[in-house]
């Protein structure tokens, strides 16, 4: 005898089946779920190796996402590789001008350095008193002397336009700025800007004052009062001076360039200790020049009561 279910015990027992096949694969998918949602969570918090680089381009302000930030759910995606950051320049920038110079001056100790330093400005100063003295000598000798005297104003448009230069080439004189602590004597209040800018007035203000005077010297009739600036001495003369004291405001930009190795431009060469010693005769050279112009007003200043 045969015993054949029902159709409906049949239908019932199929659909238990079913439910339980059901009911495991279900189970399984939400264990495997589970699991790659922890892997990708934990590989995409993970810390990176290396330092964080940054995803926004350069010159970009504002906070510099990081990897969990922007690779979410990237599953452990590689990083980008670092930015690799160029090497410094010997003289360029603070950090190029801490690196040995060609003279070698700025590996020295902080007090020989500052002995170097005094004794350039020593050196300049007694140079420039003879070269002065020679100047009055020869001019009160030679009449071809006293007629070149009226082309020394011309230095004037020299002047105004190394000026200009300041504020065109800001950057480039900026580089030339002795850093704090230079020498382990330079700790001059401001920035490199403020003094590259208010030098350049300065120059652009004499130069053109140096030759309003020259002009004045040269073409205007004897009788002709020239017109006074700071002393009775008149604009020429005041120029000449205003001039002067500017020269040795920026003759500590002009040691940090041989101490230190500061590149004006930035990208020209290295300048040989030779090249240097050759600026500083010519800056005797300018300086008497620029005395000799100016000698009635700091008669006057000196005299002044």
């Amino acid at each position: 005898f045969f015993c054949l279910p029902s159709p409906l015990r049949w239908r019932e027992k199929k659909q238990s089946r079913f439910g339980v096949i059901y009911s495991k694969m279900r189970s399984g998918l939400f264990r495997v779920a589970v699991v790659v949602a922890s892997v990708g969570l934990s590989s995409a918090f993970a810390p990176r190796s290396g330092t964080l680089t940054s995803y926004l381009p350069s010159g970009t302000n504002g906070p510099v996402p990081t990897h969990t930030q922007l690779g979410l759910f990237k599953f452990g995606a590689p990083a980008p590789a670092p930015v690799s950051v160029p090497p410094p320049v010997q003289g360029v920038g603070p950090e190029g001008c801490a690196l040995p110079s060609p003279s070698g001056v700025n590996t020295l100790p902080d007090f020989q350095q500052g002995l170097i330093v005094a004794g350039i400005f020593s050196a300049l100063g007694l140079g420039t008193a003879l070269f002065s003295s020679f100047l009055s000598d020869i001019t009160s000798q030679y009449e071809w002397v006293q007629t070149w005297r009226y082309s020394w104003p011309l230095l004037g448009a020299i002047y105004a336009a190394l000026g200009v230069t300041h504020f065109t080439l800001e950057e480039q004189y900026c580089n030339i700025y002795p850093s704090q602590g230079a020498w382990g004597i330079w700790y001059l209040p401001g920035s490199a800007k403020f003094h590259v800018q208010w030098t350049g007035v300065a120059e652009i203000l004499g130069g053109l004052g140096l030759l309003i005077g020259g002009a004045y010297d040269a073409f205007a009739p004897v009788y002709t009062n020239i017109p006074n600036l700071i002393t009775a001495s008149g604009i020429g003369s005041d120029s000449a001076a205003a001039l002067a004291a500017v020269t040795v405001a920026v003759t500590p930009a002009n040691i940090y360039m041989y101490t230190h190795g500061a590149r004006l431009p930035v990208d020209g060469p290295e300048v040989p200790v030779v090249g240097h010693a050759i600026r500083g005769v010519m800056q005797i050279v300018l300086l008497g020049l620029l005395y000799q112009m100016g000698q009635g007003t700091f008669d006057e200043l000196l005299h002044m009561k």
